[in-house]
């Protein structure tokens, strides 16, 4: 039998999401895997890799050129399927960029000087931005949203037919070919790896990381494969028959779900002495496990785990001037009663159970975090006033000179105790507050125990202390009436002088949910599966007049109004304006609240890329269906209780609509491709104050509203 420190083993955060910090995860597994003395362990993270490959000028020239030839071909074209008018908008975002114009736009925000200076920094996200959506041209149409897959595109993320067909994988992933066969293939064959783990947490990660386990299996027949993440947790949770997370992960020998250190420790184990018999322990699914309904789970004792590993990465690879630190003092939910709530593997609340680090372990943690970061942001469910009262006040005693930043509850404790200034003494420069709704009636049947009265002094505490608030909130709970729904909204524009960034989302109703377990308390007539998802992540319900509602039922062209009114920047993560990414927290630790001071906004900097004209021979470019259409394509679909897979999308993108045919239109016509990637007709003249103020915003780039 071999020490256990001859284990070679890797563990993957794969593709596709954030790159400007990794996911948490895998530092925590690494602790306590390396504790129990393994460790032979090398940490790769996929994501900002591939991201870093596809970003030099040879691998951007190859896309541009790829992008000019669908230009040319489609332009030829007699006409237009739907698809093909997407893929050209995609195609237009290429003209104006240069194969260095990803490497420049990226050293900008590696750059502090250039990151702190907003409207250069603009320019370096407008062009990312403009980069991804370049991938379109050669993966699926509108396959992706910013560093994310669009989860109303091409292809249902909850059909395990559409996220496991090798055809549609390989289409979707075909952009980054180059790196999937040449550096992840030669990172495989480093070594002989005894096992490999895929961790996937987000759901744009899912059918990569079902890629990748199909690419390793080929390349290492005999590695022990493993793959695990909150994403994982979610596909056992949401399956409609549990057996089929063996079709997901086909490829992999066990499944974890759940917290995943000590099931980690005990597979490897289970590797170490080449034990052919499955591994026995909470939350491990083997391939002897084909008869599961739920599995058990372990919560982990936070307190007994070992400080996170934050050394396994390299931090010059990420794009981001310093580094920025996921942290977890809490797990779970100390509140655990809010009716809408459906968070992890929960077996008997809305979230799984509270569970505290003591701030002298915290302080431990990070005082050795602080050699590697200054801004960390805690990962948490939601810390009690108490417990968070107890951490600020160690912090500020330890004098540790970092910022932080966490999600808290609207505690009437804030201005009771005057606890702004205690958590900015601590370090605190931003707080996200899930506020939920600007309807008392509403709040109490979520049973969020918030008194809205309390909240303008919440925030005001906050505002003084110069602790910048993230609002979030729902709209569309159920027999919420669109009065109650505008008071969300009305709530925010009453207090806009007190909060920094807001999002307002849709309700979204999960099985695991009070509502969905207890329906008739919350007017809910009859709970509706959509034909076609494989994984449930949402239902939709029947409500007392008979109505068929979903995600977005509540929403209206007022609504719509009032919610781009208040809406500050038009960068959402993982850029600045984005809630709680790691770009918007190193600005509210430079500038406080404000974000973004108003002589920062425009600087007058030299564009990294610069207005374009652009002959094309459409006239009607800017008809042409756009990645808004499939999402109500998506809609229409789900309200009729079915959902729209890659076979129905396919058959829609490949019709051509009820575009008029382009000899029909005006001919061609001149458009100026702004550094953001949009393009107006060059001839427009419109001379309204509401267009000028568009181009002005597509011509500097400035990301405030």
């Amino acid at each position: 039998m071999i020490e256990r420190s001859q284990v070679g083993y890797l563990l993957m955060n794969p593709p596709l999401t954030d790159p400007t910090a990794p996911y948490h995860s895998i530092s925590y597994l690494v602790a306590a895997t390396a504790a129990a003395g393994f460790t032979g362990y090398q940490c790769a993270d996929v994501n900002i890799a591939m991201l870093n490959h596809m970003s030099q000028p040879l691998q951007v020239a190859a896309l541009l050129d790829s992008a000019d030839r669908t230009r040319a071909r489609l332009e030829a074209a007699h006409t237009l399927s739907r698809g093909e008018q997407i893929t050209y908008r995609s195609a237009l975002k290429g003209v104006g960029l240069e194969p260095d114009s990803v490497t420049r736009a990226i050293a900008v925000l590696r750059h502090p000087p250039s990151f702190y200076r907003y409207d250069t920094y603009r320019q370096a996200a407008m062009v990312l931005k403009r980069w991804v959506d370049l991938f379109c041209v050669d993966s699926l149409p509108g396959a992706f949203d910013g560093f994310s897959l669009n989860p109303n595109g091409p292809i249902n993320l909850g059909s395990v037919d559409d996220v496991t067909d090798a055809v549609v994988l390989d289409r979707l992933t075909a952009p980054f070919a180059s790196y999937f066969d040449l550096p992840f293939a030669d990172l495989l064959a480093r070594r002989p790896w005894s096992l490999v783990g895929v961790s996937i947490n987000y759901v744009s990660q899912l059918p990569f990381g079902i890629q990748m386990c199909r690419r390793i299996r080929e390349l290492c027949p005999d590695v022990v494969l493993v793959v695990g993440g909150t994403e994982v947790s979610d596909d056992l949770k949401y399956l409609r028959n549990p057996r089929d997370i063996w079709r997901l992960f086909s490829e992999c020998d066990a499944v974890v779900v759940g917290e995943g250190e000590s099931a980690l420790v005990h597979i490897l184990e289970g590797v170490r002495q080449r034990s052919t018999e499955p591994v026995r322990w909470p939350g491990v699914l083997t391939r002897g496990d084909v008869g599961l309904s739920f599995p058990s789970v372990k919560y982990e004792d936070v307190a007994g785990l070992p400080t996170p590993r934050y050394d396994v990465w390299n931090w010059e690879e990420y794009w981001s001037p310093e580094p920025v630190v996921y942290y977890s003092p809490t797990r779970g939910c100390y509140w655990n009663k809010c009716t809408f709530c459906d968070y992890g593997l929960n077996t008997d609340g809305p979230t799984s159970p509270s569970r505290e680090r003591s701030p002298d372990q915290v302080v431990a943690d990070l005082r050795q975090t602080a050699r590697i970061a200054r801004t960390v942001y805690f990962a948490v469910d939601a810390m009690s006033p108490a417990y968070i009262r107890r951490l600020s006040q160690h912090l500020a005693e330890a004098d540790l000179g970092i910022h932080w930043a966490a999600e808290l509850r609207l505690e009437r404790a804030f201005p009771k105790q005057h606890l702004g200034s205690v958590l900015h003494a601590a370090g605190c420069r931003a707080i996200s507050f899930g506020y939920e709704s600007g309807s008392q009636r509403v709040l109490d049947l979520i049973r969020k125990g918030v008194d809205l009265s309390r909240v303008p002094a919440i925030l005001e505490e906050l505002a003084s202390a110069g602790i910048g608030a993230q609002m979030m909130g729902f709209i569309g709970f159920r027999t919420e009436s669109q009065e109650e729904a505008l008071a969300t909204y009305e709530l925010l524009r009453a207090h806009r002088h007190l909060w920094t960034l807001a999002g307002i989302g849709d309700f979204v109703l999960t099985k695991g949910s009070e509502v969905a377990k207890q329906p008739q308390e919350f007017g809910i007539r009859q709970l509706v599966t959509c034909a076609g998802d494989d994984i449930v992540r949402s239902l939709l319900w029947v409500d007392a007049a008979g109505h068929l509602n979903g995600p977005g039922s509540q929403r209206t062209e007022a609504i719509d109004q009032v919610a781009g009114d208040l809406r500050r920047f038009h960068d959402d993560r993982p850029f600045v304006g984005g809630i709680d990414s790691t770009h918007s927290l190193l600005y509210f630790a430079r500038h406080g609240p404000c974000l973004v001071p108003t002589q920062n906004a425009h600087d007058g900097e030299d564009a990294l890329v610069a207005t374009q004209s652009y002959e094309t021979p459409f006239g009607d470019v800017e008809d042409f269906v756009s990645v808004r259409d499939v999402e109500d394509v998506h809609v229409s679909f789900r309200l009729r209780g079915q959902a729209a897979g890659h076979r129905e999308l396919t058959a829609w993108f490949g019709d051509a609509g009820e575009r008029p045919h382009p000899s029909d239109t005006m001919g061609s016509i001149e458009l100026e491709i702004y550094p953001s990637g949009d393009f107006l007709p060059a001839d427009c003249r419109e001379p309204s104050a509401a267009y000028a103020a568009l181009k002005r915003l597509l011509v500097t780039g400035s990301g405030m509203v």
